[in-house]
């Protein structure tokens, strides 16, 4: 089996805002992506450099890209943001990435939470034109990083406690669903398979096996120091639920790990897959999530994320891949 090693960086930015206001989150100081809207492309072509230039000696093979604004699209040119890129540039690195021997994989978030980069057409799902600049947007991502192995398609954290601020829109059940399969449908015809974010299942435990189709594969945040279960076997954090749970429902699944918010974190989550036994023909590998934008105060970060996937692919590769125990 080809494992997927992979790593998740930040071309846009726009991301984490349902309103263009300027109001700051302040998370902790590595975590950057929570920050306020940007008016202007903020990704260093030099820091991208040195942290896509490192990867392939930590082992890393599939590598995640958020486009969102970060592109200018001849569809919809106004989504970008000054000093986006050009697609003739973009092409250009996803070509230098797979030469590398890494898989370049698009990803253009479609959560009501994460979806800012859509700018006023955020604010219009459900109706034709939202569909319509949906499908052209994703044409064009599919066709700058031609042949499609993935598309990443986001999906996350679309709940209630996550809007806040601004205009609130939350698509719930059959809806939610309903532009999922929309958008499912739209990378299939470029013959990529689709790869979102899996959160939305703990917010539909009752429909998600019914609902989600297996062909989608799952990543969810478990980013938290992993503390013992309790005696009914359950986690504090809940993305380490989800991700046992969804496993005994045979989805493909990819760990997650970051150090967000515990460094830890790299290695506890194979030591989570490892107790659990989920180590079987549906786990499909690692995803390395640092959560910060690809800016020069970040470097450090990027690169350490990047350091310890290397030590984390080598623990699962020891220890399971080997059939040995700890």
């Amino acid at each position: 089996m080809d494992y997927i090693w992979g790593y998740f960086i930040h071309l846009g930015t726009n991301m984490w805002r349902d309103t263009w206001s300027l109001v700051e989150h302040r998370g902790p100081h590595i975590c950057q992506a929570t920050a306020r809207w940007q008016e202007t492309m903020i990704t260093d072509r030099a820091v991208w450099r040195d942290v896509v230039d490192y990867l392939p000696s930590c082992g890393i093979n599939t590598l995640v890209i958020d486009v969102g604004e970060g592109v200018r699209y001849d569809s919809h040119p106004e989504l970008a943001n000054p000093g986006a890129w050009s697609k003739e540039e973009l092409r250009a690195e996803v070509r230098r990435i797979r030469a590398m021997g890494m898989e370049p994989v698009p990803k253009l978030n479609f959560s009501s939470y994460h979806d800012a980069w859509l700018r006023e057409y955020a604010w219009m799902k459900g109706t034709a034109k939202y569909y319509e600049v949906v499908k052209e947007v994703i044409d064009e991502v599919a066709e700058i990083f031609a042949p499609v192995k993935y598309f990443h398609l986001g999906m996350d954290e679309e709940s209630v406690p996550n809007h806040r601020k601004g205009m609130t829109i939350i698509r719930c059940n059959d809806l939610w669903y309903h532009d999922l399969y929309y958008y499912i449908d739209c990378i299939e015809k470029h013959g990529a398979r689709p790869w979102i974010w899996g959160s939305y299942y703990r917010y539909s435990k009752d429909t998600f096996a019914a609902k989600m189709p297996k062909d989608c594969i799952l990543t969810d945040s478990a980013f938290e120091r992993l503390v013992p279960p309790d005696a009914n076997g359950r986690y504090i954090h809940e993305g380490f639920n989800a991700l046992v749970e969804r496993a005994r429902l045979g989805y493909d699944q990819t760990l997650d790990c970051s150090v967000w918010c515990c460094k830890q974190n790299v290695a506890q989550v194979i030591l989570l897959a490892h107790n659990e036994g989920l180590f079987d023909e549906h786990l499909l590998g690692l995803l390395a999530s640092p959560w910060a934008k690809t800016t020069a105060d970040n470097r450090y970060a990027l690169l350490d994320m990047a350091h310890r996937t290397k030590y984390a692919k080598e623990l699962f590769e020891q220890y399971y891949l080997s059939n040995k125990k700890i």
